[in-house]
Order: structure tokens, then sequence, then C-alpha cells
């Protein structure tokens, strides 16, 4: 297990290390009002959610990783990074071994009408079953910190609100 997790460690570690952080940084704070260090960091927490992603799918687990409302401004990040497209793959061959595709929510998919509040409370539970398996695995490869800032901080300081105030 040990083992395991200094593994897990060093590609982390090799994933958030990209050569190229200033072209996506400038590339974001063009389009947000943000300075520097907070697009560096919101990017830094981009790359790691990419990184869990890669994780995600490399391990075939049950479940796929979400972007929901507390994460937008990560989402955000993601669509400038993906803008700079031979930076964005060069970073998902070279760092997580993987292309993470963006498969964004259909409209259908966000607009659910149900016939019945027992069909309704069904929907729910299922949804807050994907959110409990989420924390569990950002918990579990990134631990508590990275919990707090993508599930209480962002979505205080990042809330679709204000990163519509943001954008340029």
């Amino acid at each position: 297990m040990i083992q395991e997790i200094t593994k897990s460690n060093k590609a982390l570690l090799s994933a958030l290390d990209c050569d190229e952080d200033n072209i996506i940084i400038e590339g974001f704070m063009e389009r947000y009002s943000v300075n520097r260090d907070e697009a560096s960091e919101i990017l830094q927490e981009t790359k790691k959610w990419l990184w869990l992603a890669s994780e995600n799918i490399k391990e075939k687990k049950s479940f796929r990783l979400f972007i929901d409302n507390s994460l937008l401004i990560i989402d955000e990040m993601w669509h400038n990074f993906i803008l700079h497209t031979r930076i964005y793959q060069k970073f998902c061959n070279e760092k997580l071994n993987l292309f993470v595709h963006h498969e964004p929510t259909s409209a259908s998919e966000k607009i659910r009408g149900f016939d019945s509040e027992e069909e309704k409370q069904k929907y729910q539970k299922f949804q807050e079953e994907k959110l409990r398996q989420q924390l569990s695995y950002i918990y579990d490869k990134l631990g508590a910190e990275t919990v707090s800032k993508w599930y209480e901080e962002f979505p205080e300081k990042f809330n679709e609100k204000e990163i519509k105030a943001l954008k340029k």
C-alpha cells in the first residue's frame, strides 16, 4: 500500500509540473479578472482534477468523476486549457498517459421532469450516491485539504454569479 501511495504521489507531482503553465495562466487572465496567483492556483487545482480523472479511468472505477457547481471554476480553467490544444494534448500524453476528454452534461440530462415523487426521490438518492463516491475518491487520493478547497473554498469564492462577474 505504501508503495502504491508513493507511486501515486510521484505521478501527481509530475502532472503538476508543467513547462507551459504561463501560457495557460495568461490565457485565463485574458478571459477573467483574476490575478496571476489566483489563476496559478486554479490551474494547479485543474491539473489535480485532470490527474484524478485519469486515475479514475485507469483504475476502471465503477463511477466517473463529474463537474458539479462546486467545481465550476475548475471547469472554466479546463475550458481555457483545452483552447491551447497542443499544450493540453502534450500534458495529457506526457503527464497523465491518457487523454482526458471533456464531456459536458447534455441539456436533456440537465432538465429532468419526474412522473412521481418516488421517481424524484430515487433520482436524488442516485445523485447523492454519485457525490458520495466522488468525495470519498477525492479524499482518498488527494486528502481533506483538497476536498475542503474544492467543496468549501472554491464554491464560496467562485460561484456561478461570481464567475460571470469575473468574465471579461
